[in-house]
């Protein structure tokens, strides 16, 4: 009977031991986890926030580039007007003799100095 006493003794206490080990290693997760879940959410916050702000970065950079596409747009028109007269002004200004041709009509060349028949080979 001291035999089946002291297994009845040692499986109890195994028994206890197991139970007691699982609500150990139980509540360690569950701290760990929510450890774990906390950083999570406070990465969360942040990279909300920082997509946030670039958004309104974002939004205020297409502000400004539609702010200068309109100013660059009034500015062409003012100065399409001022250039055209400059253009008219500096051709009207150039060099006559640049712009005619030749007397025969065709541009001034050089006979080849190695001769057609290089020019065929």
């Amino acid at each position: 009977m001291n035999t089946v006493v002291n297994l009845w003794i040692a499986a109890s206490v195994l028994g206890t031991a197991v139970i007691l080990q699982w609500i150990v290693l139980r509540t360690k997760y569950r701290n760990e986890t929510t450890k774990q879940r906390a950083r999570h959410e406070q990465q969360q916050q942040i990279a909300s926030r920082h997509i946030e702000q670039t958004k309104r970065q974002i939004g205020q950079l297409q502000h400004d580039l539609a702010a200068a596409t309109l100013q660059v747009k009034r500015l062409s028109a003012q100065s399409d007007s001022r250039m055209k007269e400059e253009l008219h002004r500096m051709l009207d200004g150039a060099d006559a003799s640049r712009c005619l041709l030749p007397t025969n009509g065709f541009a001034d060349t050089q006979p080849s100095p190695h001769g057609i028949g290089l020019l065929f080979r």
